[in-house]
């Protein structure tokens, strides 16, 4: 008899992609059946939800007859179930006779009636797929899966157009699309129930799907998406309310808990101090924020390189002692601040931060000293400031390099306006001489 093993620790939710467009069209429904079951005769080991399903295995059997010249027809048509430890069929599911035979325990137990309409999907998927399969020629290489699938989404096709035909527009062809609007379908990528494309129609609440934005083919009904559990692949955005993959609605991680701030001294230095708050506890557990394409006020995002977030968000709970810079577009948590010198200079004069693309201020390219930021310049020039104790301290930036244009002080550059090479530009050519005199 031909058997379909629908679910199984081999045969996952999804594969390690996170993908499940080539499993059985018939699993939500088998999982429901068996979810059931367990939850009668054996509430230990009832399944908790369809992503975490890895301890039971399922298989669909049935049997063909062809009596008289003609269609073939499902005689007989049984759900097989037992955990991944067992080796023998602990319950028998039959179909035919609403029956749920323990056979550790030798006795038959009828099945809730509101498993009814999904026993009947089982039972006419098979009878439809043992009808087509004899009908229709499939392309060579064609799996039970997906011949299965493109059959149960025309079936759904052809459920949801039933739902909908007392609103059907009179005249209309018969087609894929929807009889009230004429917009395409979409399914839910679990049991594939379809439902209309565009929101704006009456279709599209028989029944509702959530659908990503982003990705629109992550599509699933509420009941699939609630048998997922915590694993939920779909959640909505607390700012634009839009439903979202799971993976793209951001959350901060909880800035870790008070430490004493070393100053930083070298770049091992910073790798061991940011593995150090890394590991720390933290302010609060995980605390979801929006979706990639909206912002919440007052949520951040850290410009450190390392920093404890994981380039993740910050709240504003946790960013509330960071630096932004005067020209507003970079920002750096409290503790990327202090530690990563990478991301901001400070003027020696007023001692404010700007970060090092920022054009108010600028930076000797070889030794690294820094100029007054524009305000400073100004302040400085209008009140004659030349003795107020920074004089020695900040950069003049006189040469520059004629290969790559950076700009370095009076310190570093030789008398010539035109600084000739930088270091890093002077090493490239050190190079390039000792390959040609190779």
């Amino acid at each position: 008899m031909p058997a379909w093993t629908i679910i199984s620790p081999n045969n996952p939710e999804t594969n390690s992609r996170g993908q499940n467009d080539h499993r059985h069209p018939m699993r939500m429904n088998i999982y429901w059946v068996m979810k059931a079951v367990y939850h009668m005769l054996d509430p230990s080991n009832e399944p908790s939800s369809t992503t975490d399903e890895v301890k039971h295995i399922a298989t669909l059997e049935y049997t063909v007859s062809q009596e008289n010249a003609g269609s073939p027809d499902v005689s007989s048509l049984v759900i097989h179930l037992r955990l991944s430890t067992e080796t023998d069929t602990h319950f028998d599911v039959m179909l035919r006779d609403m029956q749920i035979e323990d056979k550790v325990e030798n006795v038959c137990v009828s099945l809730p009636g509101e498993l009814t309409p999904v026993l009947m999907d089982i039972s006419e998927f098979v009878r439809e797929f043992v009808l087509r399969r004899s009908a229709i020629k499939r392309e060579p290489g064609a799996s039970d899966c997906s011949f299965g699938g493109w059959i149960w989404q025309k079936m759904q096709a052809e459920k949801y157009r039933q739902r909908v035909s007392q609103q059907e527009v009179v005249g209309v062809k018969k087609t894929g699309r929807c009889p009230l609007c004429r917009h395409g379908l979409i399914d839910c990528k679990s049991c594939h129930v379809a439902s209309c494309r565009s929101l704006g129609c009456h279709g599209s609440s028989k029944p509702p799907l959530a659908r990503c934005a982003e990705h629109p083919k992550n599509t699933l009904c509420s009941p699939c998406l609630e048998e997922q559990g915590s694993k939920r692949e779909l959640e909505k955005c607390p700012g634009c309310k839009s439903w979202c993959c799971a993976t793209d609605i951001n959350s901060c991680i909880g800035h870790p808990v008070a430490i004493p701030l070393v100053p930083c001294s070298s770049t091992e230095h910073l790798l061991h101090v940011m593995t150090t708050y890394s590991q720390s506890a933290r302010v609060h557990p995980p605390k979801g924020g929006s979706c990639n394409q909206c912002e919440q006020p007052g949520w951040r995002r850290c410009r450190g390189n390392g920093c404890w977030s994981g380039d993740d968000v910050i709240c504003p709970e946790c960013a509330s002692g960071g630096t932004t810079c005067m020209c507003q577009k970079v920002w750096a948590c409290d503790i990327c601040a202090e530690h990563d010198s990478s991301i901001f200079i400070r003027c020696p004069r007023c001692d404010r931060p700007f970060c090092t693309s920022c054009t108010y201020i600028d930076q000797c390219k070889q030794c690294f000293r820094v100029t007054l930021c524009y305000d400073c310049v100004e302040e400085a020039s209008d009140a004659d400031d030349t003795d107020d104790g920074v004089v020695e301290t900040f950069a003049k930036l006189t040469g520059t390099c004629e290969s790559c244009g950076v700009r370095v002080c009076n310190r570093c550059a030789p008398i010539e306006p035109s600084w000739l090479s930088c270091s890093e530009c002077l090493a490239m050519k050190i190079r390039r001489r000792a390959r040609l005199h190779a």
